[in-house]
């Protein structure tokens, strides 16, 4: 229990968490918020999954090609020195990061914003490790949905199929 001179809210920073399956929206979301704090006069810095080329190798991307300049790494701890020189910090693809849940927190208790973009769960609708953690850790978590291509309604989880096989996308299996 907190007494009187304790406090277990953050003064400044804050984790801040944009969830959901694939073409939900995360990526436009986190460019929709760094884009209002950037407005407030904060510095803001986006960051990528490296293994993620798909549109550009240095601009993060969303699915109807709107880009970002980005910081690309394959670890939070790579680029963690750059990273002090911002106010806030948007992190797309965050389910790939290994070092996130630590990283995060960390910027977090430095007084940076971080917004994370992530999928919750693979197709088979198994939890990231990761992003389950970080929910204990977050100010703020925002589920989206996709639209399913079938029936039109909400689609709240991922489904991938290829050549009549579903498959999951690992960090360490990373192609698209």
């Amino acid at each position: 229990m907190a007494t009187n001179d304790q406090c277990y809210c953050r003064q400044n920073g804050g984790i801040h968490l944009i969830l959901g399956p694939m073409f939900s929206g995360k990526t436009t979301e986190l460019f929709r918020l760094s884009t209002r704090q950037n407005l407030a006069g904060k510095k803001v810095g986006i960051v990528k999954y490296a293994r993620d080329t798909r549109y550009d190798e240095n601009m993060a991307s969303t699915h109807d090609c709107k880009k970002m300049e980005a910081i690309a790494a394959e670890k939070i701890a790579d680029i963690y020195d750059q990273l002090l020189s911002y106010d806030v910090i948007g992190i797309d693809e965050g389910q790939f990061f290994s070092d996130i849940v630590d990283y995060a927190e960390i910027l977090a208790n430095r007084g940076k914003v971080v917004f994370i973009a992530a999928l919750d769960g693979n197709f088979a609708r198994e939890p990231f490790e990761c992003i389950s953690k970080l929910l204990a850790f977050a100010e703020s978590a925002c589920k989206l949905t996709a639209v399913c291509h079938n029936c039109g309604k909400p689609a709240p989880f991922t489904y991938r199929k290829i050549e009549d096989e579903q498959v999951s996308i690992h960090p360490n299996h990373f192609s698209l």
